[in-house]
């Protein structure tokens, strides 16, 4: 079974792969698992996927691709994210865990996770307990998180020590509030894993041209896409990236390639979009404010409001 150590540098995001969350009835299926599997034979070994996404669509697709690949099931690290959006209770979440575990054909994962929102669901302790028991009977060997804020990733950390494998984050080129709020200080800290969904903002930071970015793809030959991939790298994140075909793979394998200077790293971690403030986030679901996990998709409005 694969530790940490071995994963590879980027992982395979599934958004998107089948539809969003409802499957897509003219996807491009097979498209899709040639990609995936593809991604698979070029040493990508970690990918998180989530039943909700295309009503199990995609989990689907991911257990075609990696039949297709040929890969053993011990040389692939896989996260199950359970989301509380259609779930009425942790009966529910067993469950998927079942269904899980059946498309897969596995008896267990690498790593198990609820967003924030699920445990403000569920109740904290009340979802402690249930990781508790996927832990006892093996149907995980550790448990992740995402989204989550300061206090419940300390709450994890107490209660689960080392087998609190991940915090899955947003982070990015702009969207940094996950590092000015202390919390990838303390995943870092701490033994976590910091893993990276929408590094890219899905191509939408190249659009904006940062001045930064251009000169650093210039000097080192590379697209913009894969400074920022490299970078992520090099803080120690992992960053999920879905590709839908076999080029964007190689472009992505490609950003860890090259080294980049310790001076161009640290101006690209301690960058800051000029003039931009953060919005409001809305930590309990209170609708006062943007959820974290939406930074990604609201930057662009935002600064283009402040900026006017």
């Amino acid at each position: 079974m694969i530790d940490k150590s071995q994963l590879s540098k980027i992982g395979i995001g599934m958004w998107g792969i089948g539809g969003l969350d409802k499957r897509n009835p003219d996807n491009n299926d097979e498209g899709q698992v040639e990609a995936i599997a593809y991604a698979f034979s070029k040493g990508l070994n970690f990918f998180e996927t989530v039943l909700w996404y295309a009503e199990g669509w995609a989990a689907k697709l991911a257990a075609q691709a990696l039949k297709k690949s040929g890969k053993k099931r011990d040389e692939i690290f896989i996260s199950q994210g359970i989301y509380q959006y259609k779930l009425a209770d942790l009966a529910g979440a067993e469950k998927e865990v079942e269904d899980f575990e059946e498309i897969f054909q596995t008896e267990y994962v690498d790593t198990m996770l609820f967003p924030l929102g699920a445990y403000q669901k569920f109740g904290q302790r009340e979802s402690i307990e249930f990781f508790h028991k996927m832990l006892d009977l093996k149907k995980t060997r550790s448990v992740s998180v995402t989204n989550a804020n300061l206090p419940l990733l300390k709450t994890l950390h107490k209660e689960f020590g080392d087998k609190l494998f991940s915090h899955e984050l947003t982070y990015s080129f702009e969207i940094r509030e996950n590092d000015n709020l202390g919390i990838i200080g303390f995943a870092n800290g701490h033994g976590m894993l910091n893993v990276v969904f929408q590094p890219l903002r899905r191509n939408r930071t190249a659009v904006h041209n940062w001045s930064l970015l251009t000169e650093l793809a210039a000097k080192y030959h590379k697209t913009q896409n894969q400074i920022i991939i490299n970078w992520i790298v090099s803080r120690g994140f992992l960053p999920l990236n879905k590709s839908e075909n076999t080029k964007h793979i190689d472009e992505n394998l490609a950003a860890l390639e090259f080294v980049m200077d310790k001076n161009d790293l640290n101006h690209l971690t301690s960058f800051r979009v000029p003039g931009y403030r953060s919005p409001k986030i809305d930590w309990n679901g209170s609708g006062d404010g943007v959820p974290v996990f939406m930074l990604p998709n609201v930057f662009d409005d935002e600064y283009k409001k402040q900026i006017l």
